[in-house]
């Protein structure tokens, strides 16, 4: 699984000066391997929240108000604020609404949603690197009607 280039750079940063400051090699190994398991976390993360507003028929209008989102929250999270305003939270809220993305879901997501992660789905959105999105399989076909009849009622 490739890991996203900004991802990338950033862990070979801070390889490059942790080796500059005098951590062992064992401390490096520990590090290298942190950094490879966030990166590929982060990628699989992307790929799968894009992939369900794409399967939930988000609108390309939708993914993108979403990427501005993640851009402006990741300006707050590096200003040591709060990711998204409650006006955000609940714009996002109602994106993954449209794309039949449980409640449950769009709230875990702007709890956790931090600067790598919001970078790593923004370049994805805005087309530098390609998302393969799984083929829909009967049951996940099944699952997202039982999931629209629930949003409905």
């Amino acid at each position: 699984m490739d890991i996203g280039d900004a991802f990338r750079q950033f862990a070979q940063r801070i390889l490059s000066a942790s080796k500059k400051g005098g951590l062992s090699r064992v401390e490096l190994k520990k590090l290298d391997h942190l950094l490879a398991r966030t990166g590929k976390r982060n990628a699989i993360l992307a790929k799968g929240i894009l992939s369900a507003l794409d399967a939930g028929g988000a609108s390309r209008s939708d993914i993108t108000r979403f990427g501005d989102l993640l851009g402006k929250a990741n300006q707050r999270i590096l200003e040591d604020k709060p990711p998204f305003t409650p006006k955000e939270g609940g714009e996002l809220t109602d994106i993954f609404r449209r794309a039949y993305v449980s409640r449950k879901t769009s709230g875990w997501f702007s709890r956790h949603v931090d600067e790598l992660l919001a970078q790593e789905i923004n370049e994805s959105i805005k087309g530098e690197r390609n998302l393969a999105v799984p083929k829909k399989t009967p049951a996940a076909e099944s699952a997202g009607k039982e999931e629209r009849k629930k949003l409905k009622a």
